[in-house]
Order: structure tokens, then sequence, then C-alpha cells
């Protein structure tokens, strides 16, 4: 199968990218002309240069389109409309590439902010509430991106993706942040943590991705994908304390979060087991990659 890609050089993209390969997929990876992370793809993968404001000079024929890119996706940029509002045009654009370039199914790059803090069981059909700039966003680019792709008769998959840990992911998420104080033998300086969470290893996040671009398989849609069994954060967090320094006690309620801007994730992901995708790293053997990874600095 023919795999055309934005995105190949994040976190998400690359272990996306090692699952198609490994798969007998070829990967062609449509990057930014002013990417600096070209260094960070493996040699099987074939590169266009090209920004998607800019795509009407690309040829290929491809069976699935992965658009993970996303324009400013951390930090106050979450917020900016300007910032975050291009993404729905992008998304157009890479539509219009898909259908141009003879692939059968669009996957994007959902997000669990599009659901905004649902407290219970949430499901594809729960009523969207985002309250971040971000998530807005992400869920009219689901909306717009869905009618457009109706209109090229396009197969259109929307993953809206949980809270992804692993080698390789951001410093500023919870984890790296709790584990790199263990590693220097400080406690956590945490918020209370006593909303519902999810947590999934990031191979087993390109797995999933990998089968929702299974043609084999009628699909269509939004799917949630994460692990399926939430806990309190806080629960979470205690595992990862007793795995690396059982003697280190975090300090829980040091930090304050606005109530109505705390997420609350507890998926049903019954949808993506029904694929069927089912993850094979709990997060005990998760949190072990995770700490071995950041103590050996990659």
């Amino acid at each position: 199968m023919r795999i055309i890609i934005t995105g190949a050089t994040g976190f998400i993209g690359r272990a996306l990218c090692d699952e198609l390969n490994k798969r007998g997929c070829q990967v062609t990876a449509l990057v930014r002309n002013e990417s600096k992370n070209l260094d960070k793809l493996p040699g099987y993968i074939k590169t266009i240069k090209a920004d998607l404001t800019d795509v009407d000079h690309i040829s290929g024929e491809f069976d699935v389109f992965y658009h993970l890119a996303w324009n400013r996706p951390a930090g106050d940029d979450r917020d900016d409309y300007d910032l975050q509002s291009v993404n729905i045009t992008l998304t157009g654009n890479a539509l219009r590439l898909a259908k141009r370039t003879g692939c059968k199914r669009f996957i994007g790059a959902g997000s669990h902010a599009e659901y905004g803090c649902v407290k219970g069981l949430c499901n594809e059909n729960t009523v969207t509430n985002p309250f971040m700039m971000y998530g807005a966003v992400k869920l009219a680019t689901c909306k717009m991106g869905s009618i457009l792709a109706k209109q090229l008769d396009l197969e259109f998959v929307w993953p809206r993706i949980y809270s992804v840990y692993g080698a390789g992911e951001s410093d500023n998420t919870v984890l790296s942040y709790v584990i790199r104080s263990l590693m220097k033998g400080d406690s956590p300086e945490l918020s209370s943590c006593e909303n519902m969470w999810d947590f999934l290893y990031i191979t087993d996040c390109a797995r999933a991705l990998a089968e929702l671009g299974n043609l084999d398989k009628k699909l269509h849609g939004v799917y949630n994908v994460s692990y399926g069994e939430p806990k309190l954060l806080r629960e979470f967090i205690d595992i990862a304390v007793k795995l690396i320094d059982p003697n280190i006690n975090p300090h829980y309620g040091v930090r304050t979060n606005e109530e109505e801007r705390t997420f609350w994730l507890e998926p049903d992901v019954s949808k993506l087991k029904a694929v069927p995708f089912i993850p094979e790293v709990t997060f005990e053997q998760g949190i072990r990659k995770k700490f071995d990874s950041m103590n050996d600095g990659s």
C-alpha cells in the first residue's frame, strides 16, 4: 500500500511511519520547505518538500493520505485564533491533494480537546464543547473536512487522539516532568490530579492509526483513540513513582487548575476495539520504556 503523510517528523508521525514500514507500506512524507527535522526521518521514507499552502505541483499515485501536521499545536498558540484557523484551509488543501493523487481514504488527526470538559464516559456521539481555540478548530476541521471529503468522494476517518506518551515525547508533558523530577531525586509538584485520565503508549497509537488506514476494512467517521482503561491521573502518577523511586512522595495540590479548563479523559473506545484494535503495552511497561529512554538521553 502506498502512503502519503504530513507531520512525519512529529512524535506520532515518526512512530506511524515505522509501523507502516513494518507492514510493508511504501511511505512518502510531505515535508515543509523550511523543516529542520528532515534528519529525523529514516532512509526508507521518500520525501516531497512542499508547503500545504502550495501543493498544485505535487504528483504521484497513493492509496491513503495521513494528515497529521498541525500549525502551532502547543503552548499559548493553542488559543490564538489566527494561528489555529489556518489549519482548516491547510486540511482542505490536503484533501484536494489526496483526491488528485488517487487516494481512497483520508485520515486526519483529531483530539480529545474537541470534547472539552466532559465528566463521564465519552463516546464519539458525545456532545462536543471545546474550551480552547485548538479544540474548536480541530472540531471545525473535522466537520468541514468530512463534508469536503464527501464532495470529493473520499473516505474520511477522524481519529480523536487522547494522551499519548513514550520515548521521544515533549519535555512539557506531565509524565516527562514527573520522571525527570524523580531522576533528580526531587518530589514533583502537581495539582490534585483528581481528574480522570487515560494514557496510550506511542507504538500502540501508531498501530491504531495504521489499522484505521487498512483499506480492507470499511471505516468512516470519528474514532476515539486511547487505551480505554481510565483512572484518576493521581493513580497513574503513583504507579510511575512506585516503579521509578518509591521513596519519593509527590506533592499533590501544590498547583491549581481552573476546573472549567481541566480535561477529564474517560474515553469509550468500543468503536476502535471493533476495528479491531487492542493495545499491547500496559502503562507499567510503557513507563519503564519511557524511563529507560530518558535515562539513555534518547
